[in-house]
């Protein structure tokens, strides 16, 4: 299909029979090229622009810990990431109908600012579809595989048990079987073999003596049950309903699962290696003193203790759990706490051996921390801890996303000082306390969730629904995200031919406009407003065409603003509404003032005559959802040149259609062939725009058709939709043909 063409002087070709209204006048001789354009015809469906839109389906997950999240998408390209969407999401809301992806990009990368760090998806452009934001499960290298395949075991079989009353002989006193307790109990026992006593709904037993020596009996305490034990247990206990304990002790065989209540007045002295509260809530009126042999496991549960806590075997207060201490809490010197959830204490916090706070927890101090271990002290994966001061003896150190340190006053003996991804918030704080990644901001955002309140994650200033951290702009209720459609700092380009309604030379330089776009999205995913960045590299021969950027504005009270006027002023755009359509036009007129006072100058399509191409940047705000762009030939209202059809506007055809001023006898006069939705185009199904091109590319030289810049055009017209035509690789550009 390429016919490489035979070349004519000075504007002798016009592919059609018609005469614009100027001649077109270089200073000096250029070669014309007649390609075969206008036997190309560009098929049904195919649309001009280089750039296929890929629908997103980006959701955070139902078990994230937090309800809502800051989400960036970059493009990777060439081992950069280029910004494209930049906000929140939330449970209820997918970013799909926000942002989209450009043809021709290989790899995405999602970043999900979650509380435990940064956590990065790499997918193709068609994985966008189903891709879930959740939480990372982090394996700690410095624990064994035995001890987290225990935990993951332990949740498989964390369901409380099933069983039918009906099944059991009614309890009578003796053992060696299985018996049910309907009614109220206060039957003994002694117990030489194996045994099982079901409480059944409506049950209760309060056993008047009760020996178990040999860890022979098993209880199951249904809902709606109560079992009542004093003194020292070394039985297996599953309690759903409630457990009343009475200054107790458990012995190192014993086993007690609960996912009902239990209250225990008095104390609780345990070596259970087998503690473990699922659910419901376990209260303890004084203290509880975990022994050196004791396993206490609170993994859904909420642990009140009235009294201290004293730990010398281990404790693990985990995901979905809430630690309650009205008194002091110890660690002794062969106890291990992990708090992975929330702790909460009313008195002081002494670690003689090891503590970890990881898992996005939440830890307050009433009193002091004190640290006399020589084993790090580790806070990690965007924890909070807040207390009224800190000594340490050894170092305290964050990491795996920055986790928070409240408190007041801070004492380090020897050389130890906080290390790692931790930000201080004390005014006691100095440099030499921290390493070169410690922080003293309390600025950090950690997410808020069902553990924790977060950090600075409970404010929303702008009133938009969307808290501070995650709101993009917390100042104002009208943005919540970013949406980058060419990349933040990138330009696309768009392209116009202003002989309409004539073909005219199809040299596609009559007004180069290179534009990057930000766009202010709300909570609903609405756009609201921009900011852009033009740039106008050339401007054709003796037309002073102006740019036209179009807003849907329902209301006229749309505003653009400019960020600079260096190049060009203010005073050249002017602002008409279309009360037939509801949108504003904001026109740039007699945009050769950035380079030159002649209006009818030629600005860089013969040869580069202007090296420095300035740019344009300014806002306009007060959108109702949607805008777009065309010229207006010579500058003349109601000589409006549009680029084609645009499906995605489709929610605002006003966008789909010239504005109430435009001069309709053009429509199928001459070249044109306009009708019903394609608009602008010729009978070939040509436009007289290219747009959307995704690169800031070279443009033709003066009276050279797009076919012979650009020798794979019509390959992308008549083969291959999908082609990428335009960029500096596979032979896509006759570079003596371009203006570079």
């Amino acid at each position: 299909m390429k016919t490489k063409s035979i070349a004519l002087l000075l504007l002798v070709i016009l592919l059609q029979n018609c005469t614009p209204e100027f001649e077109k006048t270089p200073e000096e001789t250029v070669e014309y090229i007649q390609d075969d354009i206008t036997t190309l015809v560009v098929p049904d469906g195919h649309d001009l622009r280089p750039l296929a839109l890929q629908n997103t389906s980006i959701n955070l997950s139902e078990e994230s810990r937090a309800d809502m999240v800051n989400i960036k998408m970059y493009k990777v390209e060439n081992d950069t990431n280029i910004l494209l969407y930049e906000g929140f999401i939330d449970k209820e809301k997918s970013i799909s109908s926000i942002t989209k992806i450009p043809n021709h990009v290989e790899l995405i990368a999602v970043q999900a600012d979650l509380a435990t760090g940064t956590r990065e998806w790499i997918v193709t452009p068609s994985e966008l579809q189903n891709v879930v934001i959740e939480d990372e499960e982090i394996i700690d290298d410095e624990e064994s595989k035995t001890a987290t395949v225990t935990k993951l075991s332990a949740r498989i079989n964390n369901d409380p048990p099933t069983w039918n009353c009906n099944d059991y002989d009614s309890f009578n006193g003796n053992d060696d079987g299985s018996y049910s307790i309907t009614n109220t109990s206060t039957q003994g026992i002694n117990v030489n073999q194996n045994t099982t006593i079901y409480i059944c709904d409506g049950g209760s037993w309060s056993p008047s003596y009760l020996n178990d020596n040999n860890n022979n009996l098993t209880i199951y305490v249904a809902q709606g049950g109560t079992l009542k034990l004093s003194g020292t247990v070394n039985s297996t206990i599953y309690n759903e309903g409630t457990f009343n304990g009475v200054n107790l002790g458990m012995n190192k065989n014993s086993s007690f699962e609960s996912w009902g209540t239990t209250n225990i007045t008095g104390n609780l002295n345990t070596n259970s290696e087998d503690l473990n509260v699922y659910a419901g809530v376990f209260n303890v009126s004084g203290s509880l003193n975990l022994n050196s042999d004791g396993k206490f496991e609170n993994d859904g549960g909420q642990v009140n203790i009235g009294g201290h806590l004293t730990i010398s075997g281990n404790f693990d207060n985990e995901e979905n759990s809430s630690l309650n201490v009205a008194g002091n809490f110890t660690v002794n010197s062969r106890g291990d706490f992990k708090n992975e959830c929330q702790t909460i204490i009313s008195g002081n916090f002494i670690n003689n051996n090891d503590v970890n706070f990881r898992n996005a927890s939440y830890t307050v101090i009433s009193g002091s921390l004190t640290n006399n271990s020589n084993t790090d002290f580790k806070l990690r994966e965007g924890s909070i801890l807040k207390c009224k001061s800190i000594m340490s003896n050894d170092k305290i150190e964050g990491n795996r996303g920055y986790s928070v340190i409240e408190t007041g006053s801070i004492t380090f003996n020897g050389n130890n000082k906080f290390e790692g991804n931790l930000d201080i918030c004390s005014d006691y704080y100095t440099d030499k306390m921290g390493d070169n990644d410690v922080l003293n901001t309390c600025s950090t955002f950690i997410s808020a969730g069902t553990c924790s309140p977060g950090y600075n994650a409970v404010t929303d200033n702008d009133n938009d629904g969307v808290v501070e951290g995650v709101d993009v702009d917390d100042s104002n209720p009208n943005v919540s995200s970013y949406n980058y459609p060419q990349g933040k700092d990138t330009y696309f380009t768009s392209l116009y031919e202003d002989l309409y309604p004539c073909m005219g030379d199809y040299d596609l330089n009559d007004l180069v406009h290179n534009y990057s776009y930000q766009e202010g999205v709300n909570k609903n995913g609405t756009i609201t407003e921009i900011a852009f960045d033009f740039k106008f590299p050339a401007m054709g021969a003796n037309f002073n065409n102006s740019f036209v950027l179009r807003v849907v504005d329902e209301d006229d009270n749309a505003v653009l603003n400019l960020n600079n006027s260096d190049a060009y002023s203010s005073s050249e755009i002017t602002r008409i509404h279309d009360t037939q359509n509801n949108t504003t036009l904001f026109t740039f007129n007699n945009l050769k003032t950035i380079y030159t006072d002649n209006k009818g100058a030629i600005i860089n399509t013969v040869k580069i005559d202007y090296d420095n191409i300035p740019v344009i940047s300014g806002t306009v705000t007060k959108i109702n959802g949607a805008y777009d762009e065309f010229i207006l030939k010579n500058g003349e209202i109601g000589q409006e040149i549009h680029p084609i059809y645009n499906s995605f506007h489709s929610n605002y055809p006003a966008l789909n259609k010239p504005s109430m001023y435009n001069d309709s006898s053009n429509f199928l006069n001459c070249s044109d062939n306009s009708s019903g939705n394609n608009l602008f185009v010729n009978s070939n199904k040509f436009p007289w725009v290219l747009n959307d091109l995704p690169i800031d590319l070279p443009w033709a030289k003066e009276g050279v058709s797009i076919l012979e810049a650009y020798p794979n055009f019509d390959d992308f017209v008549i083969l291959n939709p999908g082609l990428d035509w335009y960029s500096d690789k596979n032979g896509n550009r006759n570079n003596d043909k371009l203006n570079n």
